[in-house]
This record gives C-alpha cells, sequence and structure tokens, in this order.
C-alpha cells in the first residue's frame, strides 16, 4: 500500500475583482461574505516525492445552512475548470492549488457549512448530483443526500499522459463544519471559515478521493527479492490467460470520511465506515492477446529441437540386360549395344544361373561408379524430435495496470474471504508438439555410412529371385516372328545406401498453453502490516494500492483447473503465484 501526501488548497486573499465573487444573486441589508481558509487533498506522490499525481477539480459548490431552524441560506456552485494545476511551495514542500478567488454572500449567525467539489460525475457513475444540490432545502435533506451511496457501474482504469501521470476523473469530495458567521464582512475582506475546527484553525478543511487506486505493476515469472532461489526453467512454462479483480463494490460513499450527528459534533470527530454490504462485481483487465488467448510476455529464453532420421537412398538402373552371345558365367550377361543379343525361340524360358547373374549385376551396377543407375529417392523415417528448453525469466507486456475501485471496509478486516482480490487464471504448457512428418532434411546434412572413403551401397540378396522373374521380358525380333530375346528390365533392380541425418529445429512454440494445465489463483489485496493491524484486508479511500505478481514454480498436474487463495508478501512459497506489494 502506499501512503498519502498532503495537498493545500488555499482559500486566502481575495480582491474586489475576484472572478468567482457571487455576483448575480441580489444583495441585501444584512448580508455578509463568507470564504474559506485552506483545504488540504491526500494524495500519494510518486517515488522521489518530487512529483504529485493530477488531481482533477471541475466544480466548488459552497451550501450555507442556519443551524437554527436547519433551513438553506446560501446555494452557489462555481465553474472552477480554468485553475491552474497544484504547484509546489519550495518553502513548505506542500503541494497548492490557489481557491482564493472564490467569495459568496450569506447570513450572520450559527451556520452548518458544506463545500463539495466535482459534482457531475457522469464519468464514474453516469449521474450527475448538480439538481438534487440544487433542489436541497435543509441540512437533513443534505445529510441524507451525503449518505446516499453512488453507483459504480461504468469501471475506470487509470489513463496515463504523454508526461506519464494519471489523467485523474473529478472524483466527488465533500465535507463540512460549524461556524458563528459574524454580520457586516465587507466583499474584499469576507469572514474565513475553517472546515477543520477550532482546534486545527491553521490546516484548512480535509478532502479525500472517494475512491482507491489499485495498480498491478507487472507479472512476472522473476524472483520476489533478492537471493530467492526459482527454477526459470521450470517457470518459462507458465503463461498467464486472464487477469482482472474480484469482489469489487458497485457502490461508493461520498459523504465527509467524518462523524455526522444532527447536529453535527464540534469538532467534529472521525466516524469509521460501515462494512460495506452491496453487492459485488468483477473486472476483468481484457488485455490478453486476442488472437492466442494468453498475455505476450518478454521472455528471453528459447526452444530449440534436434531432429534425426534414418536415412535411405535407393537408386534404379537405367538400362535394359540382355543374355548376350558370350562365355559362360556372369559374362553371358550384357548390354545392347555394344553385344550382341542371343536369339530364343518364343516358348523357350532363360536358363539362369542366379548366382552368375547376381555377381554380373554387381559387377554391372558398379561400372562408371554408378553411373548406369538413376538418380534415385531419398527417404527418411524414424524420424526423433527431442526438444530443449533454454529456460530464462519472463514479465508480461502490459504493466501499471491501474484501475479506481471504491472503498471496500469487511465487518473483519483480517478475514480475505471477501476482500477486494486479484484473479489471475495461468497454465502450465507443454513441451513442443512437433509433428515428424513436417521436418525437412537436406540431403547435404546426411552422415552416409562408408567404405574405403566412399559411400557404402548394398545390392538386393534375397529377393535377387523375385527380381530376376518380374523383370524378365521377351523382346520380339524385328522381321524374325518365331525369335525372341530374353531381356531383363534394368529399372526393377536396386542399390541401396544408408545414414543418418540431424537437423536443429529453431524457435518452435509451447503447446497446450490455453488448454493445459490451468489454475486459477485469487489474491487479496491487503494494507502495510503496521505494529497495531498486521493485518487488513480493507480497501480505503483516497489510497492507492501497488503490487507486483510473481509466478515462482509450477503446480502438480492434480491441481488442474483448481482454485487457489495465494499467500501474500512475506517467504512463503508453499503457493505457485504469490502477490507483492511494492511500497515505495
Amino acid at each position: 500500500m502506499k501512503n498519502k501526501v498532503l495537498l493545500f488548497v488555499l482559500l486566502l486573499s481575495f480582491a474586489t475583482s475576484c472572478t468567482f465573487v457571487d455576483t448575480n444573486s441580489p444583495v441585501e441589508p444584512d448580508d455578509t461574505y463568507l470564504s474559506l481558509k485552506s483545504s488540504q487533498i491526500m494524495l500519494p506522490p510518486d517515488q522521489t516525492g518530487d512529483n504529485m499525481e493530477s488531481v482533477t477539480i471541475e466544480s466548488l459548490r459552497i451550501m450555507v445552512f442556519s443551524k437554527a431552524t436547519g433551513k438553506i441560506i446560501t446555494n452557489k456552485a462555481f465553474d472552477i475548470t480554468n485553475l491552474n494545476l497544484a504547484t509546489k511551495d519550495p518553502v513548505t514542500g506542500y503541494w497548492i492549488i490557489d481557491f482564493s478567488d472564490i467569495v459568496v454572500a450569506t447570513k450572520p449567525g450559527e451556520s452548518i457549512v458544506y463545500v463539495v467539489l466535482n459534482e457531475n460525475i457522469m464519468s464514474i457513475s453516469g449521474q450527475t448530483l448538480t439538481g438534487a444540490l440544487n433542489t436541497i432545502t435543509t441540512v437533513a435533506g443534505m445529510q441524507t443526500l451525503v449518505n446516499t451511496p453512488l453507483s459504480y457501474t461504468h469501471p475506470l482504469r487509470v489513463v496515463y499522459g504523454t508526461d506519464g501521470k494519471p489523467i485523474e476523473p473529478p472524483f466527488i469530495m465533500s465535507t463540512f463544519d460549524e461556524f458563528n458567521i459574524p454580520p457586516n464582512k465587507p466583499i474584499d475582506n469576507p469572514y474565513v471559515a475553517d472546515l477543520r475546527g477550532l482546534a486545527e484553525s491553521n490546516k484548512g478543511f480535509a478532502l479525500d478521493r472517494t475512491m482507491a487506486k489499485v495498480t498491478l505493476e507487472s507479472i512476472s515469472s522473476y524472483p520476489r527479492y533478492a537471493g530467492e532461489i526459482t527454477d526459470n526453467k521450470k517457470t518459462s512454462y507458465i503463461f498467464i490467460l486472464k487477469a482482472g479483480l474480484v469482489n469489487v463494490p458497485t457502490q461508493y460513499l461520498w459523504s465527509p470520511n467524518r462523524l455526522n450527528t444532527t447536529p453535527p459534533a464540534s469538532p467534529p470527530s472521525p466516524s469509521p465506515v460501515l462494512p460495506y454490504s452491496g453487492s459485488f462485481q468483477t473486472l476483468d483487465f481484457g488485455l490478453e492477446n486476442p488472437t492466442t488467448g494468453y498475455y505476450d510476455r518478454t521472455w528471453n529464453g528459447s526452444i530449440t529441437a534436434t531432429a534425426t532420421a534414418t536415412v535411405v537412398w535407393r537408386q534404379y538402373g537405367v538400362s535394359n540386360i540382355y543374355k548376350i552371345d558370350a562365355s559362360a558365367g556372369s559374362k553371358s550377361y550384357g548390354l545392347v549395344p555394344p553385344n550382341t543379343p542371343t536369339e530364343f525361340s518364343v516358348t523357350e524360358n532363360p536358363n539362369i544361373n542366379n548366382g552368375n547373374f547376381l555377381n554380373y549385376l554387381k559387377s554391372y551396377f558398379s561400372q562408371g561408379g554408378g553411373m548406369l543407375f538413376n538418380l534415385g529417392n531419398i527417404t527418411y523415417s524414424n524420424t526423433v524430435i527431442t526438444p530443449v528448453i533454454n529456460g530464462a525469466y519472463w514479465e508480461l507486456n502490459e504493466k501499471n495496470i491501474s484501475y479506481y475501485v471504491p472503498e471496500h471496509i469487511l465487518s473483519d478486516k483480517s478475514n480475505p474471504a471477501n476482500a477486494t482480490k486479484l484473479y489471475v487464471k495461468a497454465s502450465i504448457a507443454s513441451m513442443p508438439e512437433l509433428n515428424p512428418n513436417n521436418v525437412q532434411f537436406s540431403e547435404n546434412d546426411v552422415v552416409w555410412e562408408k567404405d574405403k572413403g566412399e559411400i557404402k551401397w548394398t545390392y538386393p540378396e534375397a529377393e535377387i529371385g523375385t527380381l530376376i522373374t518380374n523383370a524378365f521380358i521377351r523382346e520380339p525380333i524385328p522381321g524374325n516372328s518365331g525369335k525372341v530375346y530374353h531381356v531383363w528390365d534394368g529399372s526393377k533392380f536396386w542399390r541401396e545406401a544408408r545414414g543418418t541425418v540431424t537437423v536443429t529445429l529453431i524457435n518452435p512454440d509451447f503447446a497446450h498453453i490455453t488448454d493445459g494445465n490451468i489454475k486459477e489463483f485469487y489474491l487479496p489485496i491487503q494494507n502495510t502490516p503496521t505494529t497495531e493491524n498486521p493485518v487488513d484486508y480493507n480497501i480505503y479511500r483516497n489510497h492507492e494500492y501497488k503490487f507486483s505478481v510473481h509466478a515462482l514454480e509450477q503446480w502438480t498436474p492434480t491441481a488442474r483447473n483448481a482454485v487457489s487463495e495465494t499467500v501474500n508478501n512475506g517467504n512463503n512459497t508453499a503457493e505457485s503465484i504469490v502477490l507483492r506489494f511494492n511500497d515505495h
């Protein structure tokens, strides 16, 4: 949780030419003039305190009620959108917005004064309070109005300007106190009301933003602190599918965070806000990649995979083989030309010595270093793929996801059951699933079996008889119908070389990212522990809660699609994903 800093809104010096003097109302003889001394608005600073976070103030309304009758005396609203932004006083260090031009006519006597900032809340609640405030006639009606919750059904994400500061919507703020307004105060020297009471007359009146700000600075697999040991190879498998907030109230209060009595006590004292009893809503950040279904991340690891296959190169003969007129044995077979084929009767079957024919084939196929073979075909089989994960830490590309949320007071602030929580849906992906049939090999990468430095070729042996029979052809002799040549189709005969090939596949992706081992985490948001409040899960108005989320380890597969109430901060690593508050 981030602490608060004071921003003083000054209403100190006045002149008759003030821009915000009420000149439209008729001046009556008993009128006296009223202004406001000063105010402080609580705002979080940046890390160094040198820059205040933005504040948007569009209007200011002053309402004066008679304490004796309870009826309204003065009800004036001012458009102050043209005021300059806050500046830092170099002497005091306070951030200041000057409201010194505002003064109204009213009546003297015991009075109750209300101040309301930013009554037009269309951007937050889809409504404006201007009409209701214009029709207020009694202090009781005003007290009823300020205690009426406003709707919060259009969740507000914090939008940042080019200067890196949030562009804040106009939050409604209010405060009040009692005064005995003196008579006959002129416009150039009005009575200055101090809405912090007599005991703190030098501080002015206090105003609070009516909402809190929740900022998720990052989600990553980095350790929470230096020296924490995690396995970034295993956490590389973790992906974030969804993130958001749950148990966010649908209503918020804009009443002063002070005791409201009838009439108000003097001086006013802090009043605890009652536990919230309304309905809840879920805010889905919805920033996951719509194409992939998960949040984009920056991961400096890599996945490589090696694919190894058995390679067979089979070549086939390119010429026919004839029984030729030659000596016996393996020399009985050859090519035509240059040899002369033997003529046979059309009814005569070949009388082949399989051994001699095989010897001839080996001699024939080896002539010219295989020149009598076609290029043949190379086939790859028995492909085995081995992926390798080179682990590294990752961080989501979406950072500083920030929303305004209503104050959420629990009946038991030490019990996180109904607390506002960060919701994270995560998955453990699988190793890449690579189809061996899709792997592309190159014959230039093949390591061939060799004999004496040359590719080792093998020839058919057991199946030679079948090959000789299947390849046999009777070729008619032109002009001699009773005679044929005995021919064997050379393309039926083959030789093979064998080897292996290995390639490296670059950057294959994880598998089953969105349908793998999924688990939901609900991380309660809490306040920084103190001695007085070691555990406090309330969300307080005008506070900022900054935290990071860390994926520390994989969860067990038995927890598939499970739900986890996860620990915050601390050194407990019993849970896989932990929320850490980043106090600055």
